[in-house]
């Protein structure tokens, strides 16, 4: 399979990390503009956020670039995901919509162009008669072996350099992060 030319990767205007004298990467620019923003917060609260920021707008650009790389957008690639995790790789439409949380409309129109591209085919659900269920294909279980293959490559490369506990640690923090939020979200 031939890529398709991909659009330049954008970056962070500043990004130019540097060892602070304990060894932990800090990005000086950065720090200057959020101790001036930040006067009655601590700064290594917002460097951290901020540092999460960047990392997740790197990571939402890269892996754009990525499923285009795969000849798919980021939304037609989840939809082939939530096919692939399914029992005999098919779903009703409804139950994809729900599962990515987006409206059936969407799902419709996602797999309208999954179906042009052989990707996905619309069949009938046989337990219920008024509901289609999207399957995946032959050719859409071969684009998500390449997918699955190119991932490892990725993920490895985006991870390089870490070890297995950094990367226990970087999971649970993350995580921690994610519930902290949820839980204030919750009480508000």
């Amino acid at each position: 399979m031939s890529l398709p030319a991909m659009r330049p990767h954008s970056k962070w205007p500043s990004l130019r990390p540097e060892p602070d004298a304990d060894g932990w990467l800090y990005d000086p620019a950065v720090r200057l503009a959020l101790t001036e923003f930040g006067k009655a917060t601590p700064t290594a609260a917002l460097e951290a956020l901020t540092a999460i920021r960047m990392l997740a707008k790197q990571m939402h650009d890269g892996f754009q670039q990525w499923t285009e790389g795969h000849g798919l957008s980021e939304s037609r690639f989840r939809v082939l995901m939530t096919l692939y995790q399914a029992p005999g790789h098919r779903l009703a439409l409804g139950t994809v919509a729900e599962r990515l949380s987006v409206v059936p409309r969407t799902v419709t129109d996602l797999v309208d162009v999954l179906e042009r591209d052989g990707l996905v085919a619309r069949v009938p659900d046989t337990a219920d008669r008024r509901s289609t269920l999207a399957q995946l294909t032959e050719g859409g279980l071969e684009r998500i072996a390449a997918i699955r293959r190119d991932s490892v490559k990725e993920q490895a490369a985006a991870t390089r350099g870490l070890t297995d506990e950094q990367l226990v640690q970087l999971r649970h923090l993350c995580l921690l992060l994610v519930k902290n939020i949820n839980e204030r979200r919750g009480a508000a």
